[in-house]
């Protein structure tokens, strides 16, 4: 996964939620590139990483590098679509159910038959019918509390008398040396 670039991933975000931000025009022309491609991967959500860095390549004129950058950032502000698997696949019941529809409609019965029964092995495969389960109670989920310490007899090991004045010496030594250079 490529490395997100967290000050810009902030400009960018700030920008979404406050669009009379003033922006760089390179920002802006980012800005612009990454909902062209949100938009794209909503639209072709079965598109690789590959053809989606040749449709930025390709449409913005920008290196393989930058094209990643793009899609890295909208992954990382989006989440990644494909991962959204039971969701996909129930678009490509829902799309394949149009199809038949549309085919339907234009009267070949046959066609529409078929794509029906492929609409729902999709579904019967993908289990798109049954109930996702059991949801987690994530607002009943507390963290444990941890306390901190400094005292080595927790974990068995026995404390060395004047510890606590040796650190301090030293602390003073060194500060003394860093302050003298």
């Amino acid at each position: 996964m490529e490395k997100i670039n967290r000050d810009l991933l902030d400009v960018l975000t700030q920008a979404i939620e406050n669009p009379s931000m003033k922006l760089s025009t390179a920002e802006k022309d980012r800005l612009d590139r990454l909902r062209d491609l949100y938009a794209h991967i909503l639209e072709h959500p079965l598109e690789s990483r590959l053809q989606l860095r040749n449709y930025l390549m390709n449409r913005y004129d920008i290196g393989r590098a930058m094209a990643y950058q793009d899609i890295g950032l909208v992954t990382a502000v989006f989440g990644n679509v494909q991962m959204a698997d039971k969701e996909l696949r129930r678009f490509q019941a829902n799309e394949l159910l149009s199809k038949a529809s549309a085919a339907a409609m234009a009267g070949d019965e046959k066609r529409a038959n078929s794509l029906i029964k492929v609409a729902m092995a999709i579904s019967k495969v993908n289990r798109l019918d049954e109930n996702e389960g059991e949801q987690l109670p994530w607002d009943e989920i507390e963290p444990k509390d941890y306390s901190f310490t400094i005292d080595p007899a927790v974990i068995g090991i026995e404390k060395e008398p004047g510890i606590e004045e040796k650190s301090r010496k030293l602390l003073q030594q060194y500060t003394q040396e860093i302050d003298s250079k």
